[in-house]
């Protein structure tokens, strides 16, 4: 019913640098850890986006037209078909999400050498949530269908209601969720200490208490979500 990880424990099992290692699957996104040491080649991916999520460390990603280094808690997107590179100078964990066949590939695949327009877009969480009250959602980008929201709040949040697949992670602070659906015999109830994630099915009500601010990554496939009420 509910996919649970840790990242703490999946950095455990990294070894390489750049060798995408799958951690969970919501709707059509897939999402991959990988350590960021050293530099990859400039290339770029003509079939799919990717957004990049920076957990520990400092990377920097380069196009054609920018060099943009990023802290943790800070995502990046990168629109299919740019050219681009990234490293790092000191050991980095990175969250990959993407919408692709091929989880195998080492990220830095499809080599090339023409330029390619456009800029990425950037998104800082605790910034973007300095704006917003508490347990309202702040759109941070939308990308390929995915939305990507940032959460934060202390004490007991309203309840919210997936609409399509949904994944969520525990960026700072410990929360106590509770989530459940009608065809399910009852809730189900943990808790969620930092780098720790959930993935819900569509159609989920969810909520939480914590003790202090928390905050919390959202991120939602609304692609699955149109394509089951066009089916229906």
């Amino acid at each position: 019913m509910i996919f649970r990880a840790s990242i703490p424990e999946i950095r455990e099992s990294l070894a390489q640098p750049f060798q995408v290692y799958p951690i969970a699957r919501f709707g059509t996104v897939h999402v991959y850890a990988y350590r960021s040491y050293g530099e990859v080649t400039r290339h770029r991916h003509p079939e799919f986006d990717e957004v990049f999520l920076i957990y520990e460390g400092l990377v920097t990603f380069w196009t054609d037209r920018e060099e943009l280094t990023l802290k943790p808690d800070e995502l990046i997107w990168i629109p299919r078909g740019m050219a681009h590179r990234s490293g790092s100078r000191v050991p980095s964990l990175v969250l990959l999400f993407r919408k692709d066949f091929m989880p195998e590939r080492r990220n830095g695949d499809f080599r090339i050498s023409d330029p390619t327009v456009g800029s990425p877009i950037t998104a800082r969480i605790h910034e973007r949530l300095r704006a917003y009250p508490d347990f309202t959602p702040a759109l941070l980008l939308e990308a390929d269908a995915v939305r990507y929201h940032g959460l934060r709040g202390n004490g007991s949040s309203p309840e919210w209601k997936t609409q399509g697949p949904t994944f969520l992670l525990l960026l700072r602070g410990e929360i106590a969720m509770e989530a459940g659906r009608p065809d399910w015999p009852e809730p189900v109830r943990g808790i969620l200490a930092p780098g720790e994630l959930a993935v819900l099915p569509p159609g989920t009500r969810w909520r939480w208490t914590s003790r202090e601010r928390s905050v919390l990554l959202w991120v939602e496939d609304m692609e699955a979500h149109n394509s089951a009420q066009e089916q229906g």
